[in-house]
């Protein structure tokens, strides 16, 4: 009666067990005796389909034939139970966890004779876990971790926190988290109230600076995370940690060199409508304002009224907010109607998205170096105007000379052509002389013929009548001795007149030649002059477009 009584409460144990849990029988070799519905279900199973089936139908095809599987069943075999988490494989070959104990059923004599299997399935918890598993190896990969007692000691640390910090584990593991922290910060009331919180369960997080092994700063992002009990009571710290040092150094230039910047430019800042949010000291004593005076304004209260109101002014403003920078120099009007010139740049500052949320303008004022450079053009301009004259001089003394030439060559002939006239008028004196010999020759022989006409008057006269026709020849004779005296005469006087003019000829021809002779001295000399004029010339234009092209190269360094 007891033993019967035993057996119905131990079967009510097994079918209240069985309600809740995965429940399967085994023959010692392994073959399936009998499942319940829990089983059969988890598995995806009917009864029938595995009833009288080895039980390796449900392990890893991998597992199957190994030395492990088969001291498995060889323990249970001496009834030794086995009891984990196993990874198993269902009908429709999903993989599925269960938690399970496999129990040998022994006889009177404690052989075993069967085996029972109880099982959970705890495959959503165990993909869960593994999940968080992952994540957790994956932060362990991916950053520097390390965990604490609450009361700040070192448990344990991954390679990439003493490698961050210089350490190997031995060198801090058992240690306080302190040795990583700067004196001054270790012992203060906030290192003290930090731990405290902690404590607490307040998780910690931000930028921190700590000291790595030899004193190096080390710049991490962290976050320390209490770790709670089942009822939410801390027992532990794990930190996170990214070592920044690099990063913070990168940044610590980048700040060195924006207040460079700052100190050596005028820097202003504006939203992308053309407000200005603010600008520096250099910036407002360069256009005359305070800050006050200009901020909340447009950026057009810089700008003439004429470039204010253009289609080129929207469209600077709207390649800015297209992303597109702006340099250039510009002519910007400061406080009171100040001219200002800047070389700037208009730099479109992006958000984490690509997109423009702000302009910074850097500006370096150049006002001085446009007004000499201005200056230069306008004295550059006046000697390429000079040059432009003296090269144009030098071609009127360049006409001058050659017409100068010509004159000379001109001169030179008229001097040959006078001295010609002057050897023909003198031909004509030595001709006229020569007649005026002859025409003597012949006064005297007229001069014998009257002497002999008187003669023959006289004689005729004497002979009386009989010499009468004598007298009368002798008469036409003397006539015609006197005719041809008169002409004689006449010829002589015309011979004197073309003497006199032949002389005034020969003295007015040497007088032109003497002039001639002078001219062609003096067109010689202006010749010579206007050729050294012309050589100057030349030389100063050159001088004047070297000048021009120095002052062009000067004004382009200003």
């Amino acid at each position: 009666m007891f033993g019967r009584k035993s057996y119905s409460d131990a079967q009510a144990r097994l079918d209240a067990i069985g309600r809740s849990q995965a429940m399967i029988e085994f023959n010692l070799d392994g073959t399936i005796i009998t499942a319940n519905k829990n089983f059969l279900d988890a598995l995806g199973y009917r009864l029938d389909e595995i009833q009288g089936k080895h039980h390796s139908m449900f392990v890893p095809a991998d597992q199957r034939g190994t030395a492990e599987y088969k001291a498995f069943w060889a323990a249970l075999n001496r009834g030794e139970y086995q009891a984990r988490e196993f990874k198993r494989i269902a009908k429709d070959g999903h993989e599925i966890w269960i938690e399970a104990s496999y129990n040998p059923v022994l006889d009177g004599n404690g052989k075993a004779v069967m085996v029972a299997k109880i099982a959970t399935d705890i495959t959503e918890k165990k993909i869960r876990s593994m999940t968080d598993a992952s994540k957790i190896a994956a932060n362990s990969r991916a950053q520097a971790v390390i965990e604490f007692k609450l009361d700040g000691t070192i448990v344990t640390a991954n390679e990439n926190f003493c490698k961050a910090l210089g350490y190997s584990l031995d060198e801090i593991q058992g240690k306080h988290h302190s040795i990583f922290v700067a004196p001054a910060e270790r012992d203060g009331a906030a290192y003290r109230e930090f731990w405290a919180k902690l404590n607490r369960g307040e998780y910690q997080a931000g930028e921190f600076k700590r000291i790595g092994k030899g004193g190096r700063e080390v710049w991490i992002i962290a976050s320390y995370n209490p770790l709670l009990d089942e009822k939410g009571k801390p027992f532990g710290v794990v930190k996170y940690a990214t070592d920044m040092t690099a990063e913070k150094l990168k940044n610590a230039d980048l700040a060195g060199q924006i207040a460079a910047i700052d100190k050596a430019q005028a820097v202003i800042e504006f939203n992308m409508d053309g407000t200005i949010i603010t600008a520096n000291a250099n910036f407002l004593a360069t256009l005359g304002y305070s800050m006050a005076e200009i901020k909340g304004h447009h950026h057009s209260m810089f700008v003439e009224p004429a470039e204010r109101d253009s289609a080129a002014y929207r469209e600077f403003w709207a390649a800015l907010n297209r992303g597109q920078y702006q340099a250039a120099e510009y002519k910007r009007i400061g406080k009171g109607g100040k001219e200002v010139y800047i070389q700037a740049s208009y730099n479109p500052i992006l958000d984490l998205n690509g997109k423009p949320f702000k302009v910074v303008k850097y500006a370096t004022d150049t006002t001085r170096q446009v007004l000499v450079r201005m200056g230069n053009e306008r004295v550059r301009g006046m000697m390429e105007s000079v040059a432009a004259g003296s090269e144009e001089l030098n071609a009127s003394v360049r006409e001058i000379s050659e017409a100068m030439t010509k004159s000379r060559e001109t001169a030179m002939s008229a001097v040959d052509q006078v001295a010609a006239a002057d050897a023909q008028a003198q031909r004509l004196t030595e001709a006229a002389q020569a007649m005026s010999g002859i025409v003597e020759m012949i006064n005297n022989i007229t001069g014998q013929i009257n002497l002999l006409a008187l003669n023959a008057t006289i004689e005729s006269a004497r002979a009386g009548e009989a010499g009468r026709g004598f007298a009368v020849v002798a008469s036409e004779v003397k006539s015609l001795a006197n005719q041809a005296k008169q002409a004689t005469d006449k010829i002589g006087q015309e011979i004197g007149s073309l003497n006199g003019i032949s002389g005034d000829v020969v003295s007015a021809l040497g007088s032109i030649k003497q002039a001639i002779n002078n001219v062609s001295e003096y067109v010689t000399s202006t010749a010579a002059a206007v050729e050294e004029q012309s050589t100057v010339t030349n030389e100063m234009s050159t001088s004047m477009q070297r000048a021009a092209a120095e002052a062009a190269a000067i004004a382009a360094r200003a």
